[in-house]
């Protein structure tokens, strides 16, 4: 189960962000997790609110975790692809395979708030 090594790098980012801001108590913890990221989204759910966030000062958090679709362009016309209505690894627009994806692939913290 990677998603409690994952759980963990983003909890050092949230304590890394509360200390940054003098937070003492964290109320509400916003995380992205891409669709394409290959992360369980009920194995992360379950690993940060059973594991890593009791007994600490986000023990009481809202925990927001926002799915992100996958979305790429297209290199050599600049086309923004909808990804979930590709056939092939080509531009539906111009054919090319200089692909590159935008997002829907990361996991990440996207904010917290605290007092």
């Amino acid at each position: 189960m990677h998603e409690h090594g994952i759980g963990r790098e983003l909890w050092k980012v949230i304590e890394d962000k509360a200390k940054e801001n003098n937070l003492a108590k964290i109320t509400k913890i916003s995380i992205v997790i891409g669709k394409a990221s290959g992360i369980e989204k009920e194995l992360l759910v379950h690993t940060m609110k059973d594991h890593i966030i009791p007994g600490t000062c986000a023990s009481s958090a809202e925990l927001e975790f926002i799915e992100e679709n996958l979305t790429a362009q297209c290199n050599t016309c600049k086309e923004n692809i909808d990804v979930s209505k590709m056939d092939t690894m080509f531009c539906p627009k111009c054919g090319s395979s200089d692909i590159i994806i935008l997002s829907g692939n990361d996991c990440f913290v996207k904010s917290i708030e605290g007092e």
